[in-house]
C-alpha cells in the first residue's frame, strides 16, 4: 500500500512535524546547500512528490524550522521572567539557553530567510509574522532584569545581541586550522572556550544596560 497524505488537521501537523525533524537532523551533518526536498523526504515516512503538497521548497521548511526553534528559545528564556539575576548570572543563564539550540544558532550563521535569494515575499512576510512572540519575549526579559535601563539602551542591547548571535556557531565550530593559524600569528596567547568567549561576550554587550556611576 502507497504512502497516505494527510487528511486531518492533526495528520498535517505530525507531517510536518516529521519533515522538520528530519531536516534538523540534516541540517547538522550536510551543507545548507546541498540539502533538497528529495533528501528530507528520504528520511522521512512520506513520498518525494507528496512532499509538495507540505512544502513547496526547502526554503519554505527552513524557515518553518527556525520559526520552531524560536519559540522552543522564547519558551526557554520567558523563564527568566520568574525572578531577577545579577548581570552575571543573566549572561550565564543566556549562554547556557544559546548552547542548547545548537541547530538555531547554525540556522541563524546562513542569514535565513533574509539573504537566501530563493526566499521570496510570502515567505518572508510569513517569517516576519511569527517571530515577533520571540521578540517580544526577549524585550520583556531584558527590561524584567534590567530595569533601570532606558529603552534607547534596550533597542541597541537587542540589536547587538541579534549580530552577536548571528555570529556564535561559526565561533563554536571554529576549525582547527584556523586555530592553529591564530597561535602562528602569535596576536593570540591563548584561545578560551567558547563558551567562554559567549559569555564574556554578553557581559560587554550588557554592560550598556547597567546604571551610569
Amino acid at each position: 500500500m502507497g504512502k497516505v497524505r494527510a487528511r486531518t488537521d492533526e495528520e498535517l501537523a505530525a507531517r510536518k512535524q516529521e519533515i522538520l525533524s528530519a531536516a534538523k537532523d540534516l541540517l547538522m551533518t550536510m551543507n545548507y546547500e546541498s540539502i533538497t526536498l528529495a533528501t528530507i523526504a528520504e528520511k522521512t515516512s512520506i513520498s518525494r512528490p507528496s512532499m509538495y503538497h507540505y512544502y513547496d521548497k526547502k526554503e519554505c521548511v527552513f524557515v518553518d524550522l527556525i520559526i520552531q526553534e524560536y519559540r522552543e528559545w522564547g519558551e526557554q528564556i520567558g523563564a527568566l521572567l520568574e525572578r531577577r539575576y545579577s548581570q552575571e548570572q543573566f549572561c550565564q543563564a543566556m549562554t547556557d539557553i544559546l548552547w542548547g539550540h545548537e541547530t538555531l544558532l547554525k540556522l541563524l550563521s546562513l542569514h535565513l530567510p533574509i539573504r537566501d535569494p530563493c526566499c521570496g515575499e510570502p515567505i518572508l512576510r510569513h517569517f516576519a509574522k511569527e517571530t515577533p512572540p520571540f521578540q517580544n519575549t526577549l524585550k520583556e526579559v531584558v527590561t524584567f532584569q534590567f530595569p533601570d535601563a532606558g529603552s534607547e539602551e534596550i533597542n541597541l542591547f537587542l540589536i547587538q545581541f541579534s549580530i552577536y548571535c548571528n555570529s556564535l556557531y561559526e565561533t563554536k565550530h571554529l576549525a582547527q586550522n584556523q586555530m592553529d593559524a591564530i597561535r602562528e600569528m602569535r596576536f593570540l596567547d591563548f584561545v578560551p572556550p567558547v563558551e567562554e568567549i559567549c559569555y564574556d561576550g554578553l557581559m560587554k554587550l550588557s554592560a550598556g544596560l547597567l546604571p551610569r556611576e
